[in-house]
């Protein structure tokens, strides 16, 4: 059988790495002119981490192994902890990766026998007589099935007769970057009402940084580092060390959309990662639900491309969305700012005891919970 995968990022690679690895003939389209990651950082957890692992793909010493997730608010004070190490022993390790080393431990590891093409920006997509057809600037190419990771604003979603869904603004603006900055290995974002900043350590001492405030969609946000400081300003913490540690306004800006609800593809199409369901980023699960999606489109596909499209839904359709809806509640609490709102918040969180927090962990990370890691 030959698939063709649209898009390179993190879950176009991890599909064509599980693909090929299956015995598929694939052939990988990238718009751009080379393997080039989107992106400063990101978290892998523990689920993604044992996919990657199956496709031969290790961040043992490629990575910073995370012994722990806190929330704090403004000043700095702890308000819950999630700890990675604890479930380390029965679910497996969870790692801050900046977004290059990720891609390029992807991209080293596909089997010499994927075509990759560059340059190759999907003009369009169809169906005729049990083969898709694709067109890009370099010419026209068939497979038995298509599986498209082209991001939040997939073209290829576009064409499907679902058309291309919503997208729900989050009402949340995010600036990303990485810094020389030893943050131990903890991973920690501090909530500020309006505001909200992340710090991630990543490999080589490095930190993986967001920082996040309420905005109507499209405004440029501050210019000069002046009006940015002032913006996140009272900080304490680990917070405070990384807005003060800051020269410049962070390279990466964009307002945070998500897709209203998932799509999953159409007919021998299958959309995955932020192509099939962007999500706010709100439990760092983005890439790593791209990454248990390409596994599972591989499994679909295995007993034929008939009925591929459906088994895939019923593997993902459920898991994700309850991890997207997540993301969103999250995102939300996260920033209240009513001050007595968030006083009640604030005293739940130290009151929950860390067994639930574990629960929750569990929830996300076990190998039980996702079918695409399991068989």
């Amino acid at each position: 059988m030959d698939v063709i995968v649209i898009g390179a990022g993190i879950g176009g690679l991890t599909a064509a790495n599980a693909l090929a690895r299956d015995g598929y003939q694939v052939r990988l389209f990238e718009r751009s002119a080379g393997f080039e990651p989107v992106g400063a950082g990101l978290v892998l957890a523990a689920n993604a981490v044992r996919v990657l692992e199956s496709l031969g793909v290790s961040l043992d010493g490629e990575a910073q192994q995370l012994r722990s997730m806190e929330v704090r608010d403004k000043t700095g004070d702890l308000l819950s902890a999630l700890s990675t190490s604890h479930l380390a022993t029965q679910h497996g390790p969870s790692y801050g990766i900046s977004r290059a080393r990720a891609h390029q431990l992807l991209s080293q590891a596909l089997p010499r026998e994927v075509e990759v093409t560059f340059n190759a920006a999907v003009e369009t997509v169809s169906e005729v007589r049990g083969r898709v057809w694709v067109s890009t600037p370099g010419g026209e190419y068939a497979a038995d099935a298509v599986v498209a990771a082209d991001g939040i604003r997939s073209s290829v979603r576009a064409q499907l007769p679902t058309g291309p869904g919503r997208l729900r603004y989050s009402g949340t603006t995010c600036w990303r970057g990485m810094l020389d900055l030893d943050a131990g290995d903890i991973a920690t974002e501090a909530w500020g009402g309006r505001t909200r900043v992340g710090v991630v350590p990543i490999e080589d001492g490095r930190a993986y940084y967001y920082l996040v405030a309420d905005a109507p969609a499209g405004q440029p946000g501050p210019t000069t580092m002046t009006e940015f400081a002032a913006l996140f300003e009272g900080f304490g913490g680990v917070a405070g060390d990384l807005v003060s540690r800051l020269d410049t306004v962070p390279p990466l800006h964009h307002d945070l959309f998500e897709l209203d609800r998932p799509i999953w593809g159409s007919g021998r199409v299958l959309l995955l990662g932020d192509a099939a369901h962007s999500m706010t980023p709100n439990q760092g699960q983005g890439a790593v639900m791209a990454i248990e999606d390409a596994k599972a489109a591989m499994l679909a596909l295995r007993p034929g491309v008939e009925g591929a499209l459906q088994r895939y839904q019923e593997m993902r359709a459920r898991r994700v969305r309850k991890v997207q809806l997540d993301s969103r509640r999250i995102g939300q609490v996260a920033h209240w700012h009513n001050p007595l709102a968030v006083a009640v918040r604030n005293a739940a969180m130290r009151l929950t005891p860390a067994s639930s927090g574990d629960r929750m962990l569990t929830s996300l990370v076990a190998p039980g919970v996702a079918l695409a890691v399991t068989r």
